[in-house]
């Protein structure tokens, strides 16, 4: 056999052996992994007020019922059924008071209650009473005086099914579908009261502070 013809198909052979051995140690291509399908942060829940709310019988710091009134879906998956039971708190009032001053009412949505587990909204709602002005008025020009009028101004009440508007504060993953669940077990909800609470609040303060240099 010729020489040239023999090292030619050993080298062939190396070849064939090289490839071949680098296609077995060679990582599999990575597959594409698909988006996990999430709720977006701000996604609109609508609530109804389950009782009446007013300046005369709620405090600062008392909570109240509310519950959410149409799903909440993502691509045709209900991750927050209508009926879902929702928390709000009560965060400043005032009383009516005295010559016609109304009452004042500042309510915060806190979060939802899926199943033991709080998940954060955001919501803001204020009312005011109707003011006695004009009656305080008439009044002091018929009596001539002030000393002995006591005329107070209507307390702020917010009815029982009165609806809110609350958006979500995190972006929810959904769980893979067919889980029973439609949150994905991997969230870990914001902490309602170290994150929500504390921003709201500090937001009511400051408008509080505003008014009173007012």
């Amino acid at each position: 056999m010729n020489s040239k013809y023999c090292a030619a198909l050993l080298v062939g052979a190396a070849l064939s052996t090289s490839a071949l051995a680098q296609s077995e140690t060679a990582p599999a291509p990575v597959a594409a992994v698909a988006a996990q399908a999430m709720l977006p942060a701000g996604s609109d829940v609508l609530l109804r007020l389950n009782s009446q709310i007013s300046s005369r019988d709620q405090r600062i710091g008392d909570t109240f019922p509310l519950t959410v009134v149409s799903d909440v879906a993502v691509d045709g998956r209900v991750v927050i059924p209508a009926g879902t039971r929702a928390v709000g708190q009560v965060t400043w009032r005032t009383g009516r008071g005295s010559f016609g001053k109304s009452g004042k009412i500042e309510l915060t949505m806190r979060y939802l209650d899926m199943s033991g587990q709080r998940i954060p909204i955001a919501g803001f709602f204020r009312q005011e009473g109707e003011g006695n002005t004009g009656a305080t008025i008439g009044a002091v020009i018929a009596a001539g005086v002030i000393g002995g009028l006591i005329v107070h101004g209507r307390t702020a009440r917010v009815p029982e099914g009165r609806e809110f508007t609350a958006q979500t504060v995190d972006a929810i993953p959904l769980a893979t579908p067919g889980d029973a669940a439609a949150i994905a077990a991997s969230y870990a909800p914001s902490a309602v009261a170290s994150e929500l609470g504390r921003r709201r609040d500090a937001e009511v303060e400051n408008r509080r502070e505003r008014r009173g240099r007012s």
